[in-house]
């Protein structure tokens, strides 16, 4: 019994492995498989180490001051497009009971004066972006020009931007 089990085993493996490996067309002599998958156009960015600026210089001066620095990524080899909109439309709002405001431009890298308060910034294929499979980002530098007077109402003012950004 055990030498009938043992041969019908071993049969039965033997034509597993044939109907596992059996070609029924015998007229080739290569086989071809076609393939394709698709990775979509991205850009990914980020604010980086930047935190909230405080301490903004709001006199009479008008000077340029940094607020943070734009990481960009896009897969595509080329620069990205960013888009900037204002939470306050384009002011700096204050605290205050009245809700002051003051003005500013926007310098994104080297293009300076931008002006928020007529809607959202489309920075069209311009905004420099890190490339690679390593993910290194290219950093722009964002700076604000408060229009301030030096006479303006007390408070601490503020606004927030949100960059959107899209690959060409």
């Amino acid at each position: 019994m055990n030498t009938l089990l043992k041969s019908l085993l071993a049969a039965t493996a033997i034509t597993s492995m044939g109907a596992a490996a059996a070609v029924l067309d015998t007229s080739g002599t290569e086989a071809k498989f076609t393939f394709e998958g698709t990775i979509q156009p991205m850009c990914k960015t980020s604010s980086g180490n930047n935190n909230s600026v405080t301490g903004l210089k709001l006199d009479s001066s008008q000077q340029t001051q940094e607020i943070g620095t734009l990481d960009v990524w896009c897969n595509t080899g080329e620069n990205a497009t960013t888009e900037y909109t204002s939470a306050n439309g384009g002011f700096l709002v204050a605290n205050n009971a009245k809700g002051s405001k003051i003005a500013y431009t926007l310098n994104i890298g080297d293009t300076a004066g931008i002006d928020l308060q007529t809607g959202a910034y489309k920075h069209t294929k311009a905004t420099a972006a890190g490339t690679g499979s390593a993910g290194e980002t290219q950093a722009t530098s964002l700076k604000i020009t408060p229009q301030s007077n030096g006479l303006n109402d007390a408070g601490t003012y503020s606004d927030t931007i949100t960059v959107t950004v899209s690959p060409n």
